[in-house]
């Protein structure tokens, strides 16, 4: 590709709402133009990496025997309301009805056409295991688009689906999914660690998420060094190894506290650390009441709270909801008459005493409160950090960044129940297929090996991600000896099937090297002042090695270093 046919827009200067590493060098790089919150031109250069990625997925999933087929897009509501989940995605979805008044929904993910599809062609135990996926367009509406293309209104998935007799097969191809999962980012050069994660509105009893390691990764991922330990903090157990003491029982007092509802308020008036507090917040959880109580500085994990009650949509609870267990927007605490409200508390309270909580009446707080005047249920509703000891060892937990690349999940029947999807198995019984899906973002993919490899210069493109291997760079045009040299070694290298960009143009030599180092391309061959002598310059990018080469090894050469490194 001649550089100066080719639209590659590279810019100096960046948009003031890239917000990731990533995105900032995908705008200078000319690969995406943004066109509203969550939707992108993508422009050539980033949809030949999207190709390069596409491709080393493809021969992931033919090596575990999985069928490419594509879905509508479109899926009409009865098919998700036979799975329950027309209501369980929420607003994420996109809507619409056609003319006829019938409603549809844009395709969140395929579960359900999946099950539909292996119910056609999945008959006896002789056609399993089924396994088929596709690489298809998304569309999610987004109450927050952000991070650019990582969480997008409209993005690129693969999504896999795969059908068997039993639990037991459904495992031993969910370990083989799993294992191609790991090769295919370590073929496209990412570090990523597979954490235990929630299945949430998918399903299912185990899923993994995928999770490339990133300072400004968009969720926290816990891991511990001692067993190999990794999962989503959401899903972090933190382990109930406080106990009570009941010294102290009764010996509260009212303080009055004008103006500090707030934590940080609290802290300001009473001259306290945040530590020293006990937040009481009450849930509406599918119309019933909740008061989850937790120490001051923590977060309360609504995906923790929503699974121990079992609800389907939890909310912070509306100030006439708080007004009608007897409490005040503000000051709302465990102690006291309180009606049609059940109380949570979190573990770790139980090791806590002379804490701070609300006294439901308004600028009024209790002192001195301990976790035996508690009147409650206890559970793990909060999120863990470094603090905390591994749930399955004992020994330290890190706490790091992460953004989610893929999700795996076995979902045994939950989907071929709802369609009652059988096949007959060898002793001529009708039995339900098991079902494990397995989806990986695209855009991710790209965003997150840019965040992993770049340096102050630009990005470094892997070798198997790169869709040009060669930046070939004349640094004359007005030189014959130096063009003519180039033009001739251009031919060479693309009739040897080395995919080369050609940086052709008629400006500095400068800016051609600030383009190249900018866009990632593995190697650069310069072909400068030494060209009448036979001499071209090749630049390795990722280490940063140069070297003096006679053009007419050149090509010999490129490819010595492109095996190196695939």
């Amino acid at each position: 590709m001649r550089y100066s046919k080719f639209l590659l827009p590279t810019q100096k200067e960046t948009p003031a709402d890239a917000d990731t590493v990533a995105m900032r060098y995908m705008y200078k790089a000319g690969m995406v133009r943004k066109v509203s919150a969550g939707m992108f031109h993508y422009l050539p250069y980033f949809n030949m990496i999207m190709r390069k990625v596409e491709y080393t997925i493809r021969r992931g999933m033919e090596s575990v025997d999985c069928s490419e087929v594509k879905f509508p897009l479109l899926i009409d509501r009865e098919i998700l309301e036979t799975s329950g989940r027309w209501t369980a995605f929420g607003k994420e979805m996109f809507h619409l009805t056609d003319r006829n008044g019938a409603d549809y929904t844009v395709s969140p993910t395929n579960e359900e056409y999946a099950t539909l599809l292996a119910e056609q062609f999945v008959k006896s135990h002789r056609d399993l295991p089924f396994s088929v996926y596709q690489i298809q367009r998304k569309y999610r509406d987004e109450i927050r688009p952000r991070n650019g293309v990582v969480r997008s209104r409209e993005f690129t998935m693969k999504d896999a689906y795969s059908f068997h007799a039993n639990d037991e097969d459904l495992m031993v191809y969910y370990n083989r999914m799993a294992d191609v999962y790991a090769s295919i980012y370590k073929k496209l050069g990412l570090k990523v660690v597979p954490v235990v994660a929630d299945s949430g509105a998918m399903g299912g009893k185990i899923c993994h998420e995928y999770m490339a390691i990133s300072e400004e990764g968009e969720a926290e991922i816990a891991f511990c060094d001692d067993c190999g330990y990794a999962a989503n903090l959401e899903t972090v157990e933190c382990v109930d190894n406080k106990k009570i003491d009941t010294t102290y029982k009764g010996h509260w007092e009212e303080i009055i506290t004008p103006n500090s509802s707030t934590i940080e308020e609290l802290v300001n008036f009473l001259h306290c650390k945040p530590q020293d507090f006990v937040k009481s917040l009450v849930y509406n959880a599918d119309g019933k009441l909740y008061m989850v109580l937790i120490r001051g500085d923590r977060q309360v994990n609504e995906s923790k709270l929503a699974k121990l009650v079992g609800a389907t949509n939890l909310e912070l609870a509306t100030e006439k909801e708080i007004k009608s267990i007897g409490s005040v927007l503000g000051f709302v605490g465990p102690i006291g008459e309180l009606k049609n409200v059940k109380i949570i508390a979190d573990y770790e309270i139980k090791g806590m005493r002379d804490f701070v909580v609300g006294a439901n009446k308004k600028d009024t707080h209790l002192r001195g409160v301990d976790a035996c005047d508690l009147k409650c249920d206890w559970a793990d509703v909060r999120f863990a950090d470094n603090h905390d000891c591994c749930p399955k060892c004992g020994g330290k937990l890190n706490i790091s960044m992460g953004n989610e690349l893929g999700h795996i999940f076995a979902l045994g029947k939950r989907y071929t129940s709802c369609f009652n999807t059988c096949f007959v198995d060898k002793d001529g019984y009708k039995k339900q297929l098991t079902m494990g899906c397995y989806g990986m973002g695209l855009e991710r993919i790209v965003a997150s090996i840019i965040d992993q490899h770049h340096d102050e210069k630009g990005i470094i493109l892997p070798m198997n991600v790169a869709p040009f291997k060669v930046d070939l760079v004349v640094v004359d045009v007005n030189k014959p000896e130096q063009s003519q040299v180039a033009e001739k070694l251009y031919t060479t290298l693309e009739d040897a099937g080395v995919p080369v960009l050609y940086d052709d143009r008629d400006i500095r030599a400068g800016a051609k090297f600030a383009d190249a180092e900018l866009i990632g391309g593995p190697i650069r061959v310069t072909i400068g002042r030494r060209a009448a002598e036979g001499v071209a310059e090749i630049d390795i990018r990722e280490t940063g090695e140069k070297l003096e080469v006679n053009i007419i090894d050149v090509l010999a050469k490129v490819k010595e270093i492109i095996s190196s490194k695939m």
